[in-house]
């Protein structure tokens, strides 16, 4: 990094896709690729079960409450609270909270944020009607989904 990178409030790129809205800080340009940093809001129920074959996932939750179901293992997190999920291991999100829950989400290497854009570029809906086209543009981007949210 050469420069200075600041994002003031209510900055960042803003996406909105699959029950959550991102607000990019950083996608990796400015912190020679180490990781991308988005300010999310989960307002979506459940994420589904999946894994990032080649990224860490970390989560520092703001407020809210988060359920997260890594490797078997449960875990409730509220405000405070600061959730790392090693690469490959397969991992969801249930949301707790009446209100969304709001969290700074890091992945290291970026790219994976990159699917939520392409998401909005083909369309939501279209995506959502065909599962199977869904799923390989995850795997496009580094992510496998594996299924639903385990009960």
């Amino acid at each position: 990094m050469s420069a200075l990178h600041v994002v003031g409030p209510g900055g960042g790129t803003v996406v909105t896709a699959l029950g959550s809205t991102y607000r990019t800080q950083t996608d990796g340009a400015e912190v020679s690729a180490a990781y991308s940093l988005m300010e999310e809001e989960f307002w979506g129920e459940t994420t589904p079960l999946h894994t990032h074959v080649a990224a860490e996932e970390s989560f520092y939750v703001l407020s809210g409450e988060v359920q997260a179901w890594v490797s078997g293992e449960v875990v409730a997190a509220g405000p405070g609270s600061f959730l790392v999920v090693p690469r490959g291991a397969p991992h969801g999100l249930r949301r707790l909270s009446i209100e969304p829950v709001r969290m700074l989400t890091v992945i290291s290497p970026p790219g994976v944020e990159q699917f939520f854009a392409e998401v909005v570029r083909q369309g939501e809906d279209a995506l959502l009607d065909d599962p199977e086209r869904l799923v390989a543009l995850a795997a496009e981007h580094g992510t496998e989904v594996l299924g639903d949210y385990p009960a």
